[in-house]
């Protein structure tokens, strides 16, 4: 059946394609065209992990309305939880993004198999809550195959489904016997639901959970606000007409003209349901000789002459509704089914409709059971009773009280609703989350706030790094860590020249130890082939990473984050990678805590400098064209211990040793040269013990300013908007030249200006600025 099926949903999609296609291009269906395709907003793609994802379809904005409580409900229960909302119709839409609860709308795909699956494998939900009667094959076949928990919410089965779904009995079977629980609205339901082959085990009648919205409905308005605002204070009686379907109107008019001869201030209120037809309702009406406004221009509405209000705003029915003296609902006097009658009985509104309700039939029986509304065969009796019941205050008043009356009997679904989500939905288990970010120091440092927003969002989580080698001190002992995976690039590049596959070997019995932790989440925030590769073989299902990756990193990644266009630092760029995720936070941490052995060994190495106050210089970095000359360097720390009488201390890896005992040998006084002596830790300890950092855009300079030691950054090749040192209190210094910012390794012209223009004066007058004492010029003290 289900082949039978998808031929018919196929050809009836390309036979319709045309005329969807010519719709598109006049506008029509250009909203949430590629979603309802399955291409889901890669925003909304991304919230979508973990194993609390529930997604709630609702059709249109009555079912997007009902759904409301139990939503609320599943916000307080499941604070955590990724809730999705889908629905079919437009201003269902509009309905639910206006919710705040709900973490991300779309619209519902087709039901083709293939889109289904896509929608299915991207969301990965762990339950899909069905509103009222909505069951699609394909939908709820790739839903079950995925392991994804299904339950038909509020579930109704009307008169009119009850026959069609009896020519395809089979498939239907076969579709409800893959959802785990049928949550019904009435007994009727419950059997109708059986017979079409659900398991009897799964079925039970809890009744609706419309009712339970209007518990404690509170409307935030002042009723006599409202009714001065429309000039409704000093008239006569009030019908609001709801959910009003082309072809009903014209039959309203017809009644509001007999109203009209027995109470001439009398007013009618007109809420069509597709509000796109209010300019041409108007139009119509007016050519009928009504006098009549829109709701959105009600600033000019004349009480002496205008007696029809036309409605072309969304969400203020119910508002509306509070003004009547008693309410119409629509879809009825036509062959459409009705509408919500229970919203204006729970108002303690008298209720009125037509004939035709079959889409409320155990609504329509309740309210007329317990003498809360009133159901008429044309517009000639709609008429009749209203003038009868107007002209009976009392009759009308018991009307309304018996409306309200049946609405506070009958709540208590959603509880039971929630009882069986809670049921079907997993246990919450300890997210596993990997950051990777393989090198450089100061690519690292960048990106350690990211532990930090990703502990803060997910504080029960497992969350761990993968590094190499170079720059795993200063991730091994980050409080916001569980785990670190630390690559031994170097030894497997030894062992790779002499045993290819010997090094192959420790290559994936590395991998694999990575896998075993079972990851639910692996966020690249390195972009490289190297962290891309790394982010595929941790083999999680979900792999996150920027979508402007470079070297190919991109096509190990299932879900790609674009990162902000606009200019920011990088550390802003990596946060937003960890906001997309879920992990948003403004606050900036690193986490880069120092041991007590890392305080003694710093201490012994600045002993000789006893109590005199330090400043830290730092000559070289992994770029040629990013360091300033070494005679810069010897002067510059002359002038500071000559005129400052500060200790100056020259940082560095074990390969700049020598070179700064070069510059050393250039200066008139002594210097402390560490290049090489300290580890990562080590050396961030030794920056918060100095009052200035001077260097230019390396590692060093950003673990400086991590630790919260002022710098003064001198740049060249790069940008200081993007990769200056983070945070306040700093200084930066770079020559405005033309070939500035050229990114690269080495002066493309040879001249290497950027930096040999920065003077030794300016520096050391930015320095006695930073410190607050008086400027330097050349030859005079400072």
């Amino acid at each position: 059946m289900y082949i039978i099926y998808n031929i018919i949903i196929f050809l009836a999609f390309i036979l319709y394609l045309p005329v969807l296609l010519f719709k598109f291009i006049r506008g029509k269906y250009r909203e949430g065209f590629l979603e309802r395709l399955g291409f889901l907003p890669s925003e909304l793609i991304n919230k979508t992990w973990g194993d609390r994802v529930i997604w709630l379809h609702a059709a249109s904005m009555g079912e997007t309305i009902a759904a409301g409580v139990l939503i609320k409900r599943i916000r307080e229960e499941y604070p955590a939880a990724t809730l999705l909302v889908s629905t079919i119709s437009n201003t269902g839409r509009s309905m639910a993004a206006k919710n705040e609860m709900i973490d991300g709308v779309f619209y519902f795909p087709l039901d083709i198999a293939w889109i289904a699956g896509k929608v299915i494998e991207k969301i990965n939900p762990a339950l899909i809550i069905m509103m009222e009667t909505e069951l699609w094959p394909n939908l709820i076949k790739k839903a079950s195959k995925a392991g994804c928990k299904l339950m038909l919410a509020s579930g109704r089965i009307s008169d009119s489904s009850i026959k069609n779904y009896r020519y395809i009995k089979p498939l239907i079977r076969d579709v409800l016997k893959k959802i785990d629980i049928f949550s019904m609205q009435s007994s009727i339901d419950y059997e109708r639901i059986i017979s079409l082959g659900a398991p009897e085990e799964r079925v039970y009648c809890t009744g609706n959970i419309k009712f339970d919205r209007f518990d404690g409905l509170n409307l935030d308005v002042n009723h006599d606000e409202l009714l001065k605002e429309f000039k409704l204070d000093n008239l006569g009686p009030i019908i609001v007409a709801g959910s009003t379907h082309e072809g009903e109107e014209e039959k309203l008019l017809t009644v509001f003209k007999e109203v009209k001869k027995e109470y001439p201030d009398a007013v009618l209120m007109i809420a069509p349901r597709y509000i796109e037809r209010a300019e041409q309702l108007l139009k119509d009406f007016k050519e009928r000789g009504f006098n009549t406004v829109l709701r959105t221009r009600i600033v000019n509405y004349d009480p002496g002459r205008d007696s029809i209000i036309l409605v072309d705003t969304i969400g203020e029915l119910v508002k509306l509704y509070s003004l009547a003296d008693l309410v119409f609902v629509g879809g009825s006097l036509i062959p459409r089914g009705g509408h919500n009658i229970l919203e204006p009985a729970a108002l303690g509104k008298p209720v009125f409709f037509g004939p035709h309700m079959f889409n409320f039939a155990a609504d329509t029986r309740d309210i007329l059971a317990a003498g809360a509304g009133v159901q008429v065969n044309d517009e000639k009796e709609l008429a009749a009773e209203i003038l009868t019941y107007l002209s009976d205050r009392d009759k009308l008043c018991k009307m309304g009280q018996q409306g309200r009356e049946i609405i506070n009997q009958n709540r208590g679904a959603v509880d039971k609703n929630l009882e069986f989500l809670n049921r079907l939905l997993p246990e919450k288990k300890t997210e596993k989350i990997l950051i990777v970010r393989l090198s450089a120091i100061g690519d690292v440092i960048h990106s350690l706030p990211v532990a930090y927003a990703l502990r803060k969002a997910y504080p029960d989580a497992e969350i761990s790094w993968l590094v190499e080698e170079k720059a795993s001190e200063l991730v091994l002992a980050n409080p916001y860590l569980d785990q670190v995976f630390v690559m031994p690039k170097r030894e497997w590049l030894a062992v790779f020249k002499k045993n290819k596959i010997q090094a192959l070997k420790m290559f994936r019995s590395f991998f694999k130890k990575v896998k075993s932790r079972d990851f639910d989440l692996v966020l690249d925030i390195h972009g490289l082939f190297k962290s891309g590769l790394s982010t595929y073989l941790g083999a999680s299902s979900l792999r996150y990473g920027p979508a402007d990756g470079r070297e190919g990193s991109t096509l190990f990644y299932n879900r790609k984050i674009k990162v902000p266009e606009q200019k920011m630092h990088v550390i802003e760029k990596r946060l937003a990678l960890a906001a997309a995720v879920g992990a948003e936070t403004d606050e900036v941490e690193f986490g880069i805590v120092s041991s007590r052995a890392d305080r003694e060994r710093v201490s012994s190495l600045l002993q000789a400098c006893g109590s005199k106050r330090i400043i830290a210089l730092n000559p070289y970095t992994t770029w040629e064209s990013k360091n300033w000359p070494p005679e810069y360097f010897a002067r510059l720390a002359d002038l500071i211990k000559n005129k400052l009488n500060y200790v100056v201390v020259f940082t560095g890896g074990s390969g700049d040793r020598e070179g700064i005992a070069g510059i050393i040998n250039l200066m008139q006084i002594e210097a402390l040269n560490l290049a090489g002596k300290t580890n990562l830790r080590e050396l961030a300890e030794l920056y918060r013990r100095v009052e200035l950092f001077i260097g230019g855009d390396t590692g060093p300079m950003h673990l400086a300013a991590a630790v919260g030691t002022r710098v003064i950054a001198l740049m060249g090749p790069t940008d200081p908007v993007t990769h200056g040192p983070y945070g306040e209190g700093h200084l930066i210094i770079q020559d405005d030249i033309d070939c500035k910012l050229c990114w690269k390794r080495s002066c493309p012209a040879g001249h290497n200006k950027c930096m040999k223009n920065i003077g030794v004066d300016r520096v050391f007058n930015k320095t006695c600025e930073i410190l607050g004492v008086e400027r330097y010029e050349s030859g005079n003290q400072c």
